[in-house]
């Protein structure tokens, strides 16, 4: 056993029967949701969960992938389908062209309405430059999002809370 007590640990809440035949944007407003029910890991109003999801543009009637994030406010406990912002992520790669540096990233949450899917009004939260940075790092797969700070495909509640507290250190090391 690790240094932790066995009851110290979180209860996986996550519910395969229930999760079973939901789309991508379905599974991340679960897992949202299960998140944010516990108060333990998620303060009230806070929370930031994402996920990359293959969809079929309005337009060109392509597959794209696309940024599910929380949207600006909300809550992730009680966050609805129409809480998350949506956006390219061709295009959140394609703001590393003007990326001019860490002096300068407030710059570019500016541009993120630039990038919105589907033409969702929800705006995109502080949480999404963290996705547009991650856009602009490589990865060795296109669907390769284990090592991501933000998103991956299918995931546990267990998941999320490891991506949180990784999420956290990295948020900590920046102050």
């Amino acid at each position: 056993m690790s240094t932790h007590e066995a009851g110290s640990r979180l209860k996986n809440l996550w519910d395969k029967t229930r999760a079973a035949g939901m789309s991508e944007p379905e599974l991340l407003l679960y897992r949202s949701n299960l998140l944010g029910s516990d108060k333990r890991v998620t303060n009230y109003g806070g929370g930031n969960t994402s996920a990359k999801v293959m969809q079929k543009d309005p337009l060109t009637g392509e597959l794209v992938e696309v940024l599910w994030v929380k949207g600006s406010g909300g809550d992730v406990g009680t966050i609805k389908m129409d809480g998350f912002a949506t956006l390219y992520m061709d295009k959140l790669r394609a703001l590393k062209g003007i990326y001019r540096g860490v002096a300068f990233e407030d710059e570019m949450v500016g541009y993120l309405p630039h990038c919105t899917f589907n033409l969702n009004a929800r705006a995109a939260s502080a949480a999404a430059r963290l996705g547009a940075e991650e856009a602009c790092r490589p990865h060795a797969s296109r669907r390769d999002h284990r090592d991501c700070r933000f998103g991956q495909f299918q995931g546990t509640y267990a998941d999320d809370l490891r991506r949180r507290d990784r999420l956290a250190a990295l948020e900590a090391s920046r102050l």
